[in-house]
């Protein structure tokens, strides 16, 4: 079956704005960008983004499930495999299952997956409601997981340092071209030795923070 010029063109320039606002707001913030703004760097006339996705939030929703929803489906996937082990998680197997899949992102496009992480870091710091939903209900799933791993602690104390320590996981990532000036993006051996750097810091932090020999 073929598809009509008229639904080529229309998912043309949907991946056009996707696109567009996807390296505007990685560059100046999701807030200090407008639609009118992603409009006129798309070329395109003033109410395209209002045509093609509805409201600016949708356009964002948009921009984060281009990317990120094969990481999304990847975590998933992995916390499923947990899940199906007899034995729980430890802090190391739970870490890497949530962040392998940044890495291999950011290894995959570099560019892209940089502009990807820094725009999902701006949002995860508001809890902005087209991140929520964007997750749909990986983050119960993990915790889930989260609890089987650190049985003894306290369930809100385990969710609130949980997200903390993925915050800081991904403020690393965000500033990757700010560690390594004069590559834009850095190299791919550098993104994958700050990985591991960050996530080593992550599991050590975890079992710090959530085995109970903390206060």
């Amino acid at each position: 079956m073929t598809v009509p010029m008229q639904n080529r063109q229309g998912n043309a320039t949907r991946t056009r704005l996707v696109k567009t606002a996807e390296r505007l707001f990685a560059a100046h913030g999701v807030d200090a960008v407008s639609v009118r703004a992603v409009n006129a760097a798309a070329g395109l006339g003033p109410s395209s983004v209002n045509y093609h996705f509805g409201t600016k939030d949708d356009l964002i929703a948009a921009v984060l499930l281009d990317l990120g929803a094969a990481v999304r489906d990847r975590i998933r996937a992995n916390a499923d495999v947990l899940a199906a082990r007899a034995e729980p998680p430890t802090a190391e197997t739970l870490v890497r299952a949530v962040t392998e899949p940044y890495r291999d992102l950011l290894l995959a496009h570099r560019t892209r997956g940089m502009r990807w992480i820094k725009i999902v870091t701006q949002l995860s710091l508001v809890s902005h409601p087209a991140l929520i939903a964007s997750e749909q209900d990986l983050p119960d799933q993990l915790h889930v997981q989260l609890r089987r791993a650190f049985p003894a602690s306290d369930p809100e104390r385990l969710e609130a340092r949980w997200a903390i320590a993925l915050m800081g996981f991904l403020q690393a990532l965000s500033r990757a071209d700010d560690w390594h000036p004069g590559a834009t993006p850095p190299p791919a051996q550098e993104l994958a030795a700050l990985y591991e750097d960050q996530v080593v810091f992550l599991i050590g932090g975890l079992d710090r923070l959530l085995s109970g020999t903390a206060r």
